[in-house]
């Protein structure tokens, strides 16, 4: 029953935005390499940790980053609630290959506006607001996920 009602609170926090990033779990990061760069990206393989994503941080550092990873391809998609920071993020298919890139600012009204690919994808990744070098069809090398 405590451990119940712990986990309710913990939700409406999250849903209200009074959490802040210091009370985001820790996840398990991963090297990927995109062309001849690398980035330390934290592995959101859950449904909470890609609920949960980049909100309330307040920075990115260059090379950092985060990767959703879906168990299959599908319309997946994002939004920019309670997200402090512009973000590139970047849509990846099956096959690792980018099949869409956009740049996203914060939410500032509601309803916050949802973005997707064109086409499914597997993998989402998002990274700061700073120069990339990620181009559409480029191969995303390193990506590895728990099993399902």
């Amino acid at each position: 029953m405590i451990k119940t009602r712990l986990h309710q609170l913990v939700i409406c926090a999250l849903l209200m935005g009074t959490v802040n990033a210091a009370d985001s779990p820790r996840l398990e990061t991963i090297q990927i390499v995109v062309n001849s760069f690398s980035y330390q990206v934290e592995l959101a393989a859950t449904t909470e940790h890609r609920q949960r994503g980049l909100m309330f941080r307040e920075s990115l550092d260059p090379g950092k980053g985060m990767l959703f990873a879906y168990a299959k391809s599908g319309d997946h998609r994002i939004w920019m609630k309670n997200t402090l920071i512009p973000l590139w993020v970047i849509w990846i298919d099956e096959a690792h290959r980018v099949i869409s890139i956009q740049r996203l600012v914060p939410c500032e009204t509601s309803p916050c506006k949802i973005y997707a690919a064109p086409t499914p994808s597997r993998y989402i990744l998002e990274l700061g607001d700073y120069q990339h070098s990620i181009n559409l069809n480029d191969r995303v090398r390193g990506i590895s996920i728990p099993a399902w």
